[in-house]
């Protein structure tokens, strides 16, 4: 049974984000998270696998809704949470002949007012919260 927890908690501030993704060879998956008062980047490195969807479309179907019920209710007020027995993972694992459990892979959901970025990696991402000063 898929099983969500919040992770990070206090270390990304509270806000409506909007997301920019870079992800390559070079320097792995990092996510920006820009709002009026914060940037926060949220650095992977290399990962096994990232599924991005709009969020329109994701809230039917896609995860347990029994997993995600408390958060949903809360309009996710943390921005990244860890999933347990997940189907992404589950699929991730599959296609890669149970490597993945080999790995010990994780996997993580970020959430956002648009997007829901599922990710699968070996590492814990790495947070830098950036507080954005204002002059009159």
């Amino acid at each position: 049974m898929e099983r969500w927890r919040e992770v990070f908690i206090g270390e990304i501030p509270k806000g409506v984000y909007q997301m920019q993704m870079v992800n390559g060879e070079k320097q792995g998956l990092t996510i920006e998270l820009s709002s009026a008062n914060v940037c926060v980047m949220l650095k992977f490195g290399m990962v096994q696998a990232v599924r991005m969807l709009d969020e329109g479309i994701v809230q039917n179907d896609l995860y347990s809704d029994a997993a995600v019920k408390e958060y949903k209710d809360n309009n996710f007020t943390n921005v990244i949470y860890e999933v347990q027995q997940g189907e992404f993972a589950k699929q991730i694992s599959k296609i890669s002949g149970e490597y993945g459990r080999i790995l010990r892979l994780k996997h993580y959901v970020v959430i956002t007012q648009n997007y829901n970025l599922d990710i699968v990696t070996e590492w814990e991402p790495t947070i830098e919260v950036t507080h954005r000063k204002y002059h009159d």
